[in-house]
């Protein structure tokens, strides 16, 4: 893949061996610190921060609260192990924000825009969840709205991007993931997966 700033966490059985039985790519917006020599080296914050995740060295709602929009619960290390090596992870933004709560600049959009489609033909996603409605604002307006999944649960559109569905969840840290239950699973099931979540 290319020379990102952060390369994206892609788990070690993506795709048709998945618990989701396709390959399902999550992104979120950013990342931000106010040290950035304590980050050092860049492109390996995404595996290392997931790693810390599965083995529980790390702590945070953002990533739990993810999790249990596709299954059950994170409450174990198998758990969060079979769960984050069945996905993919990618932050669109391909800049280090100062701080939380502080928006990208347009500069930093336009930047992101051809390397997350860099990542999509990589990855090749059936389906794409953005766990950010503000990144999938940005990203709507270079794809045409999808007309083969109408979701019963929710007023929202769909995306096709390349080959995969996508949509979109509100903030898992500040709108929890009782309510985006039911968009993942009928995007996953739309996109002919293998939802995880009886509703």
């Amino acid at each position: 893949m290319g020379n990102h700033l952060f390369k994206p966490w892609k788990g070690n059985q993506y795709g048709n061996e998945s618990i989701f039985k396709i390959p399902i790519l999550i992104v979120g917006e950013s990342n931000y610190t106010d040290n950035l020599e304590k980050e050092k080296p860049h492109d390996t914050f995404t595996h290392r921060l997931i790693s810390s995740i599965i083995d529980a060295s790390w702590k945070h709602r953002f990533f739990s609260n993810i999790q249990r929009t596709f299954v059950e619960n994170a409450d174990t290390e198998d758990s969060r192990k079979q769960f984050w090596n069945s996905v993919a992870h990618h932050e669109y933004i391909q800049d280090w924000l100062p701080k939380h709560g502080v928006p990208p600049t347009k500069e930093m959009w336009e930047k992101a825009k051809p390397i997350f489609l860099e990542v999509v033909t990589e990855l090749k996603p059936k389906c794409i969840l953005f766990v950010c409605k503000r990144v999938y604002t940005h990203v709507a307006l270079d794809f045409s709205p999808s007309d083969s999944l109408i979701f019963n649960c929710s007023n929202r559109n769909t995306l096709q991007v390349q080959d995969a569905l996508a949509t979109y969840v509100n903030h898992p840290t500040r709108y929890g993931f009782r309510n985006s239950r039911g968009v993942v699973h009928e995007l996953i099931l739309k996109s002919g997966g293998n939802p995880q979540i009886t509703l």
